[in-house]
């Protein structure tokens, strides 16, 4: 999914953006027998492979992996992201510009993006249990049919 998107893959366990200031590895920290997967957002170095910290994010090896997929395709996602115009909530070297759409087309956009994940996450789920097609156990005691 990175590759598609553009970013360089080092090997088969870190990719990083073209302009380098995103980083996805996949490491074991000390102690851990499960690699986990850091993340981490820099501004452009200077002379230097990255500059300072914008953000990171880590996700041990006991996070189930529909969720750190489920991340860093929102993250690899070359849309523009949907903001109030002059929110201060983007690092400055963020370019923003009117949106061309209508508010109801924003909410029309919205709406679908979200029916969208909706839609993959319940997919994810039905992948995750072995027998989706059985309906689930009932909780309680077991309890034989009353006797006269």
């Amino acid at each position: 999914m990175l590759k598609s998107a553009g970013w360089l893959l080092n090997g088969h366990d870190a990719a990083h953006t073209p302009d380098a200031m995103c980083h996805v590895e996949q490491r074991s920290e000390q102690g851990e027998t499960i690699a986990g997967w850091h993340v981490e957002t820099c501004e452009p170095g200077h002379g230097t492979p990255m500059g300072r910290r914008i953000w990171h994010a880590w996700f041990d090896g006991r996070t189930p992996s529909h969720l750190v997929t489920a991340f860093v395709t929102a993250l690899a996602d070359t849309a523009p992201l949907q903001r109030g115009m002059y929110d201060r909530t983007a690092h400055h070297s963020v370019v923003q510009k009117p949106s061309p759409l209508a508010p109801e087309q924003i909410v029309e956009a919205h709406t679908t993006r979200l029916a969208g994940i909706r839609s993959q996450a319940r997919a994810a789920h039905r992948q995750r249990r072995p027998n989706a097609a059985m309906p689930p156990p009932q909780a309680g005691p077991v309890r034989s049919p009353a006797r006269r």
